[in-house]
């Protein structure tokens, strides 16, 4: 009570979470896996509250700094051998350096007190999703209870907003706020649910033909696409069509051509654009680039880059370009696009919406990073990806029990999902996308670990 009324009094609210966060810490030392999963649970519907000059999504991030707490006192005070050898596991070595990194930009940031703010959230977001991961989700009756805890928090959600559609004639113009106030926007809504869509598969795989949660889960699967369809989000229902393309590589060992593939396409995309700024070439007509308010004049508009979605990421997508020329090893600093893009803009691709009133980023994951983290922090992250993948298919050929198999190539083609949404988004540093990418690599390890067990007791008998 004391914190509470020592919040109101000096007029700093967050000194009002201080007694949630110091019961939390007693509840989790008793009990890991009760605040983990009522953090899975959280998850959709966590609501972004803001406090003073902070914001936090509650009740997720709370719940994450609580886990982080208890992580810490736990690994500095408890033996666990899985830990180590968990710990020891390359992907999270290279998270490890990745973090690293993330201090040394925040160092030579621009806007240091942002970049602080960005490394204490990703602190949490890594130990909450990927270091207490192992502790609690041992067998695969947990991956059930958190995909049930997940699907039964979510599936409200997309009825709740299917319904304001349906109050709003599932209008085009009308989509950005019907999932308010659980998602930002209709980009965020769409691309957590092409996350999720994977696993409903996989667990409609665990029942019988008949049974009642098998055909929910068939039927949620209808449901899924139509929500994603009417959000009216360009990168999830590509991202959806891609879910088989990726089942036949992985099952057919092509991740490493296919990866070699991307890149190469990537190389030569950007190589094109930059010879003699080609780039110059796609530079928007102002007074044709409009919002259209109707489904097919926005999709016509896509294809010539009239309209202010497509243009106005142009705009960014240069000024990003011109900041990784000018500071290509450290960036700007976690939060620096932001502060500093608009003097590196080109004024050619200025559109209506430049303003970026809501203060909105590089919508390209990989250009975001290479502005604010340099070369060095998109390099970390590609080979976090690459090793990922390559990994994740390992794991999945060497993984004999059929259950564990198929919750194996659901968690690689969400975890595609979640890079293909951050392709014309920054969604990892959003709480409800961005952990998905560490929960799901945690989960990955759990079962590397688990199969190299199993190999060593089935050589020693």
């Amino acid at each position: 009570m004391t914190f509470v009324l020592a919040g109101f009094y000096f007029e700093q609210y967050f000194l009002c979470i201080v007694p949630v966060l110091l019961v939390g810490i007693v509840i989790t030392s008793l009990n890991f896996g009760f605040v983990y999963f009522l953090m899975l649970a959280s998850l959709p519907v966590c609501i972004p509250i803001f406090i003073g000059s902070l914001s936090t999504d509650l009740p997720t991030e709370p719940l994450m700094a609580i886990l982080m707490l208890c992580y810490f006192i736990f690994l500095f005070t408890q033996k666990n051998n899985s830990q180590k050898k968990f710990l020891n596991h390359p992907l999270v070595q290279i998270i490890f350096v990745q973090f690293i990194w993330y201090t040394v930009v925040m160092i030579f940031s621009t806007v240091p007190i942002i970049s602080f703010k960005y490394l204490l959230a990703k602190t949490w977001y890594i130990a909450a999703f990927m270091l207490v991961t192992p502790l609690v989700m041992k067998e695969t009756k947990h991956f059930k209870l958190a995909f049930w805890l997940i699907f039964t928090t979510l599936f409200p959600v997309i009825i709740y907003t299917l319904f304001n559609h349906w109050q709003h004639g599932f209008q085009f113009d009308n989509s950005n706020l019907m999932s308010a106030p659980f998602f930002k926007n209709h980009v965020d809504y769409a691309c957590a649910l092409s996350i999720v869509f994977p696993f409903l598969f996989v667990a409609s795989s665990w029942y019988k033909r008949g049974d009642l949660k098998k055909i929910i889960l068939q039927i949620s699967q209808l449901i899924f696409v139509f929500a994603i369809f009417i959000s009216y989000t360009r990168t999830a229902w590509l991202a959806i069509l891609l879910c088989l393309p990726i089942y036949f590589v992985v099952k057919w060992k092509l991740v490493k051509p296919a990866l070699l593939a991307t890149l190469a396409g990537i190389i030569l995309f950007v190589a094109y654009l930059t010879f003699e700024n080609r780039f110059m070439r796609f530079a928007p007509d102002f007074k044709k680039t409009i919002m259209h308010h109707n489904l097919a004049d926005h999709l016509k508009s896509t294809e010539t880059l009239n309209d202010v979605s497509s243009a106005e990421r142009l705009y960014r997508w240069v000024a990003a370009y011109e900041m990784v020329k000018d500071k290509p090893l450290t960036g700007f600093g976690q939060g620096g696009f932001v502060a500093n893009y608009k003097n590196y803009a080109v004024s050619l691709f200025t559109t209506y919406v430049s303003g970026n009133v809501e203060h909105s980023t590089v919508h390209n994951y990989l250009l975001f990073l290479a502005a604010e983290q340099g070369i060095v922090g998109l390099l970390l992250f590609l080979l976090i990806v690459a090793v990922t993948l390559i990994y994740g298919q390992r794991i999945y050929h060497q993984t004999s029990n059929t259950t564990e198999r198929a919750i194996v190539m659901g968690l690689i083609i969400s975890f595609v999902m979640v890079l293909f949404d951050n392709m014309l988004s920054d969604l990892i540093e959003d709480v409800k996308i961005g952990t998905f990418f560490y929960w799901i690599i945690a989960l990955l390890i759990v079962q590397d670990l688990k199969n190299k067990k199993n190999n060593e007791s089935a050589i020693t008998q």
